[in-house]
């Protein structure tokens, strides 16, 4: 079990270093938004947008709060979204996944700037 523990968090490691480089194919801003309660437990709606434009990089808003595309910008959204994913019983694994789904949200937001 630890070491299914151990490869699920270096491959969800692995696809957020891969995910970090800026769009850069296009100068238009583009976004993409989701309610997150729509696919996790938040209870309430909780509408993430993010917006990526070339040359830059990737800004995650939430409740009027802007989060940098970085570990620690990807850790403070989980946090504030304060939502946990509906099969997982373990913290650290739910906050992986929310982060998952952001990561995948920004590639959205990407592949519609190119």
């Amino acid at each position: 079990m630890k070491i299914l523990k151990s490869i699920v968090a270096l491959a969800i490691l692995t696809l957020i270093s891969l995910s970090f480089p800026a769009c850069e194919k296009t100068g238009a801003e583009n976004c993409e938004q989701q309610d997150m309660n729509e696919i996790l437990n938040c209870g309430t709606e909780k509408n993430v947008e993010v917006c990526c434009e070339v040359d830059a990089a990737c800004v995650y808003k939430y409740n009027g709060i802007e989060y940098p595309d970085t570990n620690t910008g990807l850790n403070e959204l989980a946090d504030a979204l304060g939502c946990t994913y509906k099969s997982s019983a373990d913290y650290d694994e739910q906050k992986q996944l929310i982060i998952s789904h952001l990561i995948a949200l920004k590639e959205r937001a990407c592949v519609g700037a190119y």
